[in-house]
């Protein structure tokens, strides 16, 4: 039975669905639920648009199929998206620059510098978390309409996944209710929508003006003359010419049908006064051409076939149905430079919204009629689909410009369609038509989307534009995630607004990763957050918007904004934090480190040279780039610009409390955390992890001494090692499960020097005796000074093939839980 692999989140392990043999791959993808957009491989090839995917499934298959989420909502948007921006005239006489940017991938969330609305269309829709000022993605084309001539522009844009509480809503700087006649509306995830109306522009349409009958000393257009007919058939109330293929009538046979022509032809017919041969004139519509040849395989003869439908004009009113065509004459002149179009819709729609604009004089007046018909994939037209309407202007109370949006519901139904225009009166230079736009327009009736928030803003365009702006519609959003409860070790999966990092971490890993809720270590993240002294330290306010970016590069981005590190323990993604450690997690000397691999080195200068930290952080005031700088002085540390900062950028962080914070750590950490050191350790490194502090005595240091314990009574411990005192000494000692005591004082013994006397806690110690225990507690002992240049902070845990475990560290400081204090 073939097998077939779907990834849905990067980061997520895939789904393997088997699938029996013979079944068609296409029926079977159609039942899944998964995006318009997929990346399908089968046997190790990417298919493309054109590959089959009616095929039968067989064992010899190997499929693999990645859907990611996408910035597009498959069920609003048309596979056939395309963003036009020249419906936003509103905002700018030009075309909006923001198009140009429609397909990057960085969301305007983020970006912080021409923050515009925009399509990120096939791009990962925003992922926000915590609190930000957000510029929602375009989901569908403007949609405009004029209404009591004036022109309301509405837009449908996509905040993100999930739900939002949507407050402080703008355009650019300025609060929306500003501009004249703007309203929003938001929709939360779930929430009707009543009605969306999805408009698609016609490309080939800007503002085309519409000739009067007056304007037509330029008929014919286009001419061309054929002095021999192959056959000419008059029937039915159509004609039909065929003529040998010639240069002259390529013209007509290119154009779109159907098209207002006239034609000459020779006809003979009988009379009661007797036979009559003439040349007749007879307007038509030219409603297809068709190229044959008579067959021959060796010089073939190729033929035009033209053909005629509504038949009008004075002789084609006279002459008789059973009238012959002769083969002497055949004049085609197209005849219809006064008709506009026909515009052929980009997409299938329920209406046509047409959008006229007149410029008229007081009681000057201004109409066309208005000619629609279906058509297939080839823009051929369906028969029996042709309508005429009419639409315009009555007598204008003064001279002005003049708007309407008309609304044509076709009887053929939804389709694509073409629309022909021609206007009715004379035009002159105080009454000009001009057909400004066409929308096909879908119309959906009661949708709701379990996913996204989405936002519908309608606003009253500005008809004179004085300058070039683009879409800058904006609001503060603070996300609803779930949260855990430390009392009950229980996930709440009741959605709240929320800023904490802990809550987007347990979001993100549990409702968009779909990952188990074994796999994290939730009591450790929240006995985090709720450790911290200041709410501010804990805020995560961010976009995802790259889908590439893998779900546990997500939580290590969460993490890093509250100074958490985020480590696999078994399995299990667990934490710690970046601050003052009360007890070592473990001692390690030469009875468990092997010491070949031992090393430490230490930086003369600050490390990498730097003599200061720039701490990069987004400012909730003006949502832009600000900076917290230190520097290192002689004299301490000084809020100054260094020559040489080691630069932060503290992504997902929007407030100062938290970027000082960050900043005094890092410049701390420069002259306070010198030495790095490596060891590889026995198996003792499995119980330790990144973000802990330890205790490694220092191999090649005599005044650093280690071993284990042989033996306690009381006070008195008996060791492994002989001890040399000198001045004041401290010891740490190991329990049986591996846990260090606190430093304690210890003195030398009178009766032996294989030991010492301490206040050490009664706790379980391990004492070796070969069969029961076999790993004894240890011990270090050293001077205050020796004792705190033990302390390290465990920064990476490599396991190797032989069972050790590969440790690097950097020396150990008291790192402040708050250096806002």
């Amino acid at each position: 039975m073939p097998v077939i692999e779907i990834q849905r989140v990067p980061g997520e392990p895939k789904e393997r669905v088997q699938v029996s043999d013979g079944t068609i791959f296409y029926d079977w993808l159609c039942a899944q639920s998964l995006h318009d957009d997929v990346d399908i491989v089968i046997n190790g090839r990417k298919l493309n648009e054109v590959d089959e995917l009616g095929f039968p499934l067989q064992s010899s298959h190997n499929i693999q199929i990645f859907d990611q989420p996408k910035s597009v909502i498959s069920d609003i948007l048309s596979p056939i998206f395309k963003v036009v921006s020249k419906v936003f005239s509103f905002l700018t006489p030009k075309q909006s620059a923001s198009v140009a940017d429609s397909n990057t991938k960085e969301s305007p969330n983020n970006r912080l510098t021409g923050q515009t609305n925009v399509a990120r269309t096939y791009q990962a829709r925003p992922d926000i978390f915590g609190q930000v000022r957000a510029y929602p993605d375009l989901i569908q084309q403007s949609m405009f309409e004029y209404i009591n001539n004036l022109k309301q522009v509405t837009e449908w844009m996509n905040f993100g996944i999930g739900k939002f509480t949507v407050e402080n809503v703008r355009y650019s700087e300025s609060t929306l209710g500003s501009l004249a006649g703007a309203s929003y509306q938001i929709y939360q995830p779930g929430e009707n929508i009543p009605v969306i109306y999805e408009g698609f522009e016609f490309d080939d349409v800007d503002g085309q003006e519409l000739p009067g009958p007056n304007e037509s000393a330029d008929i014919p257009i286009e001419s061309a003359t054929a002095n021999t007919v192959v056959a000419g058939v008059f029937s039915g109330g159509q004609i039909s010419m065929q003529i040998v293929k010639q240069a002259e009538f390529d013209y007509f046979y290119g154009l779109s049908f159907p098209h207002a022509v006239t034609l000459v032809i020779n006809v003979s017919y009988n009379t009661a006064s007797g036979p009559v041969t003439t040349d007749i004139t007879v307007n038509a519509n030219l409603i297809d051409a068709a190229i044959t040849n008579n067959g021959s395989p060796t010089t073939p003869i190729d033929y035009y076939t033209f053909y005629f439908s509504d038949l009008s004009g004075s002789d084609a009113e006279t002459t008789p149905s059973e009238a012959t065509i002769n083969n002497t004459t055949f004049i085609l002149n197209d005849n219809q430079p006064l008709v506009v179009g026909p515009f052929f819709a980009p997409v299938d729609g329920d209406q046509l919204w047409v959008h006229l604009n007149a410029q008229l004089g007081k009681k000057d007046y201004a109409n066309t009629g208005i000619r629609i018909w279906k058509v297939d994939e080839a823009n051929n037209q369906i028969p029996g689909t042709m309508q005429y309407f009419q639409s315009g202007f009555s007598a204008a109370p003064k001279t002005d410009n003049y708007y309407l949006t008309y609304k044509i519901t076709p009887a053929a139904g939804r389709g694509r369609y073409a629309l022909q225009f021609d206007r009715l009166e004379n035009s002159n230079d105080h009454s000009i038509l001009k057909l400004e736009e066409i929308h096909s327009v879908r119309i959906r009736i009661n949708e709701s989307h379990p996913d996204d928030t989405l936002v519908k803003v309608s606003v009253r365009a500005t008809e004179q534009a004085t300058g070039s702006r683009e879409r800058k519609y904006n609001a503060l959003i603070t996300r609803h995630t779930i949260s855990y409860s430390l009392g009950t070790r229980t996930v709440d999966y009741t959605l709240r607004r929320s800023r904490s990092f802990a809550d987007a971490v347990a979001h993100e890993w549990l409702v968009i990763g779909k990952q188990p809720e074994s796999t994290i270590d939730l009591y450790e993240l929240y006995s985090i957050a709720n450790s911290l002294p200041n709410p501010n330290l804990g805020y995560f306010d961010y976009t995802f918007d790259d889908e590439d970016i893998s779900l546990g590069s997500r939580i290590e981005t969460i993490c890093n904004v509250a100074r958490v590190i985020a480590y696999w323990d078994d399995g299990v993604m667990t934490f710690a934090r970046d601050e003052r450690k009360e007890f070592p997690s473990a001692v390690f000397n030469r009875a468990n480190i092997i010491a070949d691999e031992y090393k430490i080195t230490y930086d003369m200068t600050m490390p990498g040279g730097y003599d200061g930290v720039e701490v990069e952080y987004v400012s909730p005031t003006t949502n832009k780039k600000t900076y917290i700088r230190y520097r290192v002085t002689n004299t301490g540390i000084i809020e100054q610009t260094a020559q040489n900062p080691l630069k932060v950028s503290l992504s997902g962080c929007r407030n100062e409390y938290q970027a000082r914070d960050r900043a005094l750590l890092e410049v701390n950490r420069l002259f306070q955390s010198r030495m790095k050191m490596t060891m590889k350790t026995l198996a003792d490194g499995e119980y330790i992890s990144p973000g802990e502090m330890i205790v490694v005595a220092d191999t090649y240091d005599t005044n650093q001494q280690a071993g284990y314990i042989v033996a306690r009574n009381e006070n008195n411990f008996d060791t492994s090692e002989q001890i040399t005192f000198s001045g004041d000494m401290y010891v740490r000692v190991t329990d049986s499960l591996g846990n260090s005591t606190a430093k304690i004082i210890a003195y030398p013994r009178s009766d032996t020097k294989f030991g010492f006397i301490a206040a050490i806690p009664n706790i379980n110690l391990n004492i070796f005796d070969g069969y029961n225990v076999q790993s004894p507690s240890r011990y270090v002992i050293a001077t205050t000074e020796e004792m705190e240049s033990m302390r390290w902070r465990v920064t990476d845990k490599k396991p190797n093939a032989d069972g050790t475990y590969s440790i690097t560290c950097d020396e150990y400081f008291d790192s402040k839980i708050d250096y806002n204090v």
